[in-house]
């Protein structure tokens, strides 16, 4: 998994609308270095474009989704209380994002950078990875 990274929802949304980061997403499937994580599922899948996109977003997360297991949600209900007691919480979903990462020791491209930087231990992915 040295190589591998996680590719946050947004630009998981990117790809799927060819927009923004779309050539990034695109290169990082090709090289076969991108997951995508059970919460970016969810998100997609409740999503206002699930129905329109259905099969696109079923084949992009076909084989590459990280589930959330017992020890990402340990890891993210720690993440979720060291945050909160700073007083700088993140939401539930990216605090389960971030514990799927941290579990696995794989590095987060997003866009959203001010949130995950909080988070202690987690490794951004720069987009030119």
């Amino acid at each position: 998994m040295a190589d591998l990274l996680i590719a946050d929802t947004d630009l998981a949304i990117d790809f799927l609308r060819d927009a923004g980061e779309a050539a990034t997403v695109e290169r990082w499937l090709r090289q076969r270095r991108v997951r995508f994580t059970a919460v970016t599922a969810f998100e997609l899948r409740s999503g206002p474009d699930f129905e329109r996109r259905r099969d696109a977003i079923l084949t992009l997360l076909r084989r590459r989704t990280l589930p959330l297991d017992g020890a990402s949600a340990l890891r993210a209900g720690e993440v979720m209380g060291e945050l909160r007691s700073r007083g700088i919480g993140i939401g539930v979903p990216d605090t389960l994002q971030a514990g799927i990462c941290l579990r696995y020791g794989l590095p987060l491209a997003t866009r959203n950078t001010r949130h995950f930087e909080r988070v202690p231990g987690l490794r951004l992915a720069a987009f030119s990875d």
